[in-house]
């Protein structure tokens, strides 16, 4: 089970989101202020190949949104980041991770500089 709060870090400051949900397979996490709030939900579920019915795939999600709530003078913005990675079920809990952290490494890699061009339309 994940830390209460969870604690996610946006440029520079801490943020405590306490755990408003938890059920069998998935936490959510809150933190709401007059001005913004910030919602995490992580959430592990499992499927079967479509062709191949005896094989199941594991995937594991985060899902973070930011709202930044509208005033008289500004409108609302929602900023909506998630990571999922699979696993075929019976592989190592190692190699997964291996993989999911190799692109997320790549993403945000030089202080996040990949994030900036994939943000302006590079590819």
């Amino acid at each position: 089970m994940f830390a209460d709060p969870a604690v996610i870090t946006v440029n520079g400051v801490a943020k405590s989101l306490v755990r408003i949900n938890q059920d069998k397979y998935s936490s959510e996490y809150l933190l709401r202020s007059d001005t913004e709030e910030y919602r995490l939900i992580v959430r592990n579920t499992s499927y079967p190949d479509k062709r191949n019915k005896t094989i199941t795939y594991d995937r594991h999600t985060a899902d973070l949104a930011h709202t930044v709530f509208a005033t008289p003078t500004t409108s609302q913005f929602v900023r909506h980041t998630y990571v999922v990675f699979e696993n075929q079920r019976g592989d190592t809990i190692v190699n997964p991770v291996y993989v999911a952290l190799g692109l997320l490494n790549y993403l945000s890699a030089s202080s996040g500089a990949n994030l900036t061009k994939l943000t302006n339309f590079e590819s």
